[in-house]
């Protein structure tokens, strides 16, 4: 019986976190949340019964640590860690800012390893744990004009490969689930704003539809469980057909 239960999931606020959070926690799952808006993570731990939340932006380094700390005072330990939080930036790369780069890469990147830095000692003394890096298949096939964001999710790969030949002898498995354009809150507004066309989007994907929420919450939850203990550091493309070429 699986008894990793307790979860940290960042970026849970809305669209994908708040999907896992939400699938997680009507399963039996303690989770603790985190975003930058107080006012959707006080709405996300009504609906759901979540071990707590804390606010913050992860690009704040004091805050990294300060997230993990809380976490761990609510949940006693911390079995699995969700990165979900990320950013995306369109642009051409001769536009790019120097303030894009370091963002961009810290969020999409850093932050994820370094939050795994922290939790995976806790997961080495209990001799089991799981790790979910949440990237995109920008960082499997490339997106042209968003360089900056395919070659964070790319590192992510790197990232999910090493770290789970790292740490399959204590028990801890790493995997990454690359999802292709998910409807959420985030991608209307690069419709909204015609920076990206979505019909021209829709039109690459095979299958013709978006991939929603609820799909890779299913997939998250289905890498947590006992079935799939000999999972690890493989990257899950979740994309409707659109790694396909």
């Amino acid at each position: 019986m699986n008894k990793l239960k307790t979860v940290l999931i960042t970026g849970s606020s809305d669209g994908i976190g708040a999907a896992i959070a939400q699938r997680l926690a009507n399963s039996g799952y303690k989770v603790f949340l985190t975003g930058r808006s107080q006012e959707k993570l006080i709405a996300q731990a009504e609906k759901y019964n979540v071990a707590g939340y804390i606010a913050g932006d992860l690009l704040d380094k004091t805050f990294v640590q300060k997230l993990v700390d809380t976490a761990i005072n609510s949940l006693g330990h911390i079995d699995i860690l969700v990165n979900n939080a990320g950013a995306y930036v369109w642009s051409p790369i001769e536009k790019t800012s120097d303030k894009d780069i370091e963002n961009i890469i810290k969020l999409n990147l850093e932050v994820p390893y370094k939050l795994s830095q922290l939790v995976i000692p806790f997961m080495k003394a209990r001799k089991a744990g799981r790790i979910i890096n949440i990237g995109s298949i920008s960082g499997i096939v490339g997106e042209a004009n968003a360089s900056l964001y395919s070659a964070s999710k790319a590192g992510l790969v790197g990232i999910t490969k090493a770290l789970a030949l790292e740490l399959a002898e204590y028990g801890i498995s790493v995997n990454l689930v690359n999802p292709g354009w998910v409807k959420t809150a985030l991608t209307e507004t690069y419709f909204d704003n015609e920076a990206v066309c979505e019909k021209e989007e829709l039109d690459m994907i095979p299958q013709k539809r978006w991939i929603e929420p609820s799909e890779v919450a299913g997939l998250v939850k289905y890498l947590l469980s006992d079935e799939a203990l000999g999972i690890t550091g493989q990257s899950i493309n979740l994309c409707c057909g659109l790694s396909l070429g």
